[in-house]
């Protein structure tokens, strides 16, 4: 670097790139650059999303269909098409759905997203609209999520009509028309394939296409066993193939188990399956009620695919049946559901597989490996036999392990993210024999992105089974996941699940933490009194408790949500009862630990005291507030909410007209908050120091930064990006003209 002409203390930066150079990262070009250059993240980055069910290699016929619909969609290109496939259980539906979009994949760019809605299963566990948009959105958004089913689906909405290019849906399961009119996406251009039992007949005046699946006909039945069994085997007794064929009603499913069967015994000759497929034919005819010839087909062959299954396979089949809150299987979750090996347990899933009982839903997830799934008529068959042969408790013992499971890794990730939160006890009735499966943050929070589907249903599963302890712990355990994903519906439900568990477990400890943590999304979405009225409930608690911690959080709590929606005597009120408390908490505190944790409090009440003082023009009381904190943050380490107290330091060095501290200080928070890879506080960071050149009378530098703050905010927060566009607005319509040197050499 060497000092530019005639420009005092600044420096001019020069770059040459010769030969064959690549350069990596952002890059700006220009001849020289005077001042400082600050290169911000891009928003969260998403992987295209690939969620389709693996098409098997045995897939066979259905080109008819596969043709018909592919040149339907290319016909209506214009708008967002929808496809509905009907057909009995077992015909393939979910099959030729996902090898339709397999094969247009290259149509698709943005994505093919897969949601199954599970509304074949028992009534009551069905997948609500709720958590199909949460789990949606997730794949495209990285912003918060509102709680309400009708504000989802208007962000969904509103997110799929800012892609620029084409997206495929594959909503599977489906019962009702409604459910797809409101899951569908905003924009144009984009495909929505639905599966159902039932026609959607209603869907029709909505130009959805109906497209009723047919069982395999006779030669493609035929053809599709030889895949399955081997066509020489086919070929010796071409008779008995055809009997089994006719039996098995042209489904896929029930072929498949056959199929499976004669794969796994090579020897088996083809006219003793037929006589066995007749026979448990004869028996369900009997047990039926009532008896229809694809229900028969498919029970019959689920009879024998069962009957032939080892000991212990067969016993974790029963075991998966009455799981309900688990939308899919993995070898971690056998293990503790059976108390099995990892070993065993990926043995026996391949058992259940190889039989046709189970399907592959993700054949490499990089977190879970092989993922698997249970047809639904498979788990009602499952559940059937549980019925008939399940000791007492075996049921609940076995969904007390998957619970016990979850908790103890979830706990694992909440130490490892949020090692400030407070720690409460957990009570397994069946610990798991190790340690979780992740031993840094960046293992903890792909774990969390990798089970997020179980977790909410976990929490309902405890609540339903009066599991009180479990239920609170499960919640207060989620903690880490909630402020990862800002889910307000998970976080609301799983919350008053909790508080009412807490409470009939007599637990009044647990009763403020979650109360405490029900009202920081509250106040996250914006509901400020109702926040308030739980925070409240807090304070009450722990002052009837005499937990002093408990109370300074309440106070603290209670404060900065009369700041956020601008109270300020109520918020200073509280902010200094909170200060006062924690100070007196951190002298009596003995233990280097809790010292900290103590000091810690104290600064985060500080900032929000530094950030009243700003609101109240208070330059000079707010920066000795926010120096103060900032140094006992560093020292602690607490590196995120060091550079906040930086950011708002440099607003209120702003308030003192010290213009060169500010933006020293206001830079210096960005550079912190870009190296933690904290999107919102990047953003925030960039939006105040934006103001603050603003205010020094540099509007074009300004505008620049408020730009780059826009473009932050806009995948995360509709609201913060409506503030800025407003502060852009107001800087157009009255900034004068100026030359602005870091324009000129971004643009150039």
């Amino acid at each position: 670097m060497t000092p530019a002409a005639g420009s005092g203390s600044h420096t001019e930066t020069r770059n040459t790139v010769t030969g064959d150079a690549t350069v990596y990262g952002a890059v700006i070009q220009a001849g020289s650059i005077t001042g400082g250059m600050h290169i911000h993240p891009g928003s969260p980055a998403l992987p295209i999303p690939r969620q389709l069910p693996p098409v098997p290699a045995t897939f066979t016929d259905r080109q008819e269909s596969v043709d018909a619909l592919g040149d339907w969609i290319r016909e209506h290109s214009a708008y967002v098409r929808a496809i509905a496939v009907h057909g009995t259980a077992g015909i393939g539906k979910t099959t030729l759905a996902a090898r339709l979009l397999d094969g247009l994949r290259d149509q698709f760019p943005a994505g093919q997203l897969y949601a199954d809605l599970r509304g074949a299963r028992r009534p009551g566990h069905a997948s609500s609209l709720t958590d199909v948009l949460g789990y949606l959105l997730r794949s495209l958004y990285t912003g918060r999520l509102p709680s309400g089913l009708d504000e989802r689906g208007a962000l969904w909405r509103s997110v799929t009509a800012g892609c620029t290019q084409p997206l495929a849906v594959l909503l599977d399961n489906v019962v009702l028309a409604e459910q797809v009119r409101a899951l569908m996406p905003g924009g144009r251009g984009h495909l929505v394939v639905v599966t159902s039992r039932e026609p959607l007949s209603d869907l029709v005046r909505d130009g959805v296409l109906l497209h009723q699946l047919a069982p395999l006909a006779p030669p493609a039945a035929l053809q599709y066993l030889a895949r399955l069994a081997g066509q020489e085997r086919i070929d010796v007794n071409p008779a008995a193939a055809r009997r089994i064929t006719e039996l098995s009603a042209g489904l896929p499913l029930a072929l498949g188990l056959v199929g499976g069967e004669l794969a796994a015994h090579p020897n088996r000759d083809l006219g003793a399956m037929a006589n066995v497929l007749e026979h448990a034919h004869h028996r369900t005819r009997t047990t039926s009620h009532p008896p229809s010839t694809t229900g028969i087909a498919v029970t019959s062959s689920l009879h024998l695919a069962y009957a032939s299954l080892p000991p212990a396979s067969a016993r974790l089949y029963r075991n998966l049946g009455p799981l309900n809150f688990t939308p899919d299987i993995d070898t971690a979750l056998t293990a503790a559901l059976a108390d099995l090996t990892p070993q065993t347990a990926a043995h026996q899933l391949q058992t259940l597989h190889e039989s046709g009982l189970l399907t592959v839903r993700s054949e490499s997830d990089p977190v879970r490996g092989t993922v698997y799934t249970l047809h639904d008529e498979a788990r009602a068959h499952a559940r059937g036999r549980t019925e008939d042969v399940a000791t007492d408790g075996e049921r609940e013992e076995r969904a007390r392990r998957v619970l016990d499971y979850l908790l103890h890794n979830l706990t694992a990730a909440e130490r490892e993210l949020t090692p400030e939160h407070r720690r409460l006890a957990r009570t397994y009735l069946y610990p798991p024999p190790g340690p979780a499966p992740f031993t840094d943050a960046a293992g903890a929070t792909a774990w969390l992105h990798a089970y997020a589907e179980h977790f909410l249903p976990a929490v309902r599963a405890a609540a339903a089974a009066g599991l009180h302890a479990t239920t609170w712990q499960l919640t207060h355990a989620l903690w880490c996941w909630l402020r990862l994903s800002h889910d307000y519906a998970a976080w609301s439900e799983s919350h008053a699940l909790a508080a009412d568990a807490a409470r009939a477990d007599g637990n009044a400890l647990a009763q403020c933490e979650i109360l405490g943590t029900w009202g920081i999304g509250l106040r996250n979405e914006h509901r400020y009194d109702t926040a308030i009225e739980k925070f409240t409930a807090v304070l009450d608690l722990a002052r009837d408790g005499g937990d002093q911690r408990g109370a300074a959080q309440a106070l603290h709590e209670i404060g900065a949500t009369h700041l956020a929606v601008g109270r300020r005597d109520l918020a200073g009120r509280f902010l200094s009862e909170a200060r006062q408390l924690r100070e007196g908490l951190l002298n009596a505190a003995e233990d280097p630990a809790e010292q900290r944790a103590h000091r810690r409090s104290v600064a985060l009440t500080d900032i929000c005291l530094g950030e009243l003082a700003i609101a109240l023009g208070q330059g000079e009381v707010a920066v000795a507030r926010l120096t103060g904190a900032r140094d006992s943050l560093l020292d602690i380490p607490d590196p995120l909410d060091a550079a906040r107290a930086c950011a708002y330091l440099g607003r209120a060095h702003a308030l003192t007209r010290d213009y060169d501290a500010a933006q020293d200080q206001g830079r210096r928070a960005v550079h912190e908050c870009t190296g933690l890879g904290t999107y919102r506080w990047t953003a925030r960071s960039t939006e105040m120091l934006g103001r603050t050149v603003l205010e020094a009378g540099r509007h074009a530098e300004a505008r620049i930064l408020l730009q780059q703050a826009r473009g932050l905010f806009a995948p995360i927060s509709p609201a913060d990006t409506e503030r800025v566009d407003v502060l852009l607005h107001h800087l157009d319509s009255t900034r004068p003209p100026e030359r602005c040197p870091l324009r000129e050499k971004h643009e150039s």
